[in-house]
């Protein structure tokens, strides 16, 4: 019987060095898998927010593939956002209930469309520091 390795943890989302390793290398999708697991993001959810068909996505979970670059890249900067706005909001549920609000601040859409892409993942950033100081948005 072949003994299970335990794999390597994935690196703290704000040790940029490590991770922009990890997405050179290929993230794993089970990195993907875990964060959308702990974080209650549904499977079509989390294909669309790292932009991957459903069932492309499907294949690469059953296959334990790799993500390419760019869904590399995609997976990060929305786990990095998502463990952010969880910083400020504390539980998985305020911080998904927030992500999916629409906001004034972004035209009356929510923080994960506006996080589709880079620029719009720092607005939300800066956002989640405004609020954290109290400052008015």
């Amino acid at each position: 019987m072949k003994k299970k390795t335990p794999k390597a943890p994935a690196p703290p989302l704000h040790d940029n060095h490590r991770s922009a390793l990890r997405v050179e290398e290929g993230l794993p999708v089970a990195d993907l898998v875990d964060f959308g697991r702990e974080a209650g993001f549904t499977i079509d959810e989390l294909a669309k927010l790292v932009h991957i068909p459903p069932r492309t996505y499907a294949r690469r979970v059953a296959s334990r593939a790799r993500l390419s670059l760019p869904e590399g890249e995609r997976a990060v900067r929305v786990m990095r956002l998502y463990d952010l706005a969880k910083q400020l909001f504390v539980t998985h549920e305020n911080t998904r209930q927030w992500l999916n609000t629409r906001l004034p601040a972004f035209g009356d859409r929510t923080a994960l469309d506006i996080a589709r892409t880079e620029p719009g993942a720092r607005a939300v950033e800066d956002l989640i520091g405004r609020i954290e100081h109290g400052i008015p948005w």
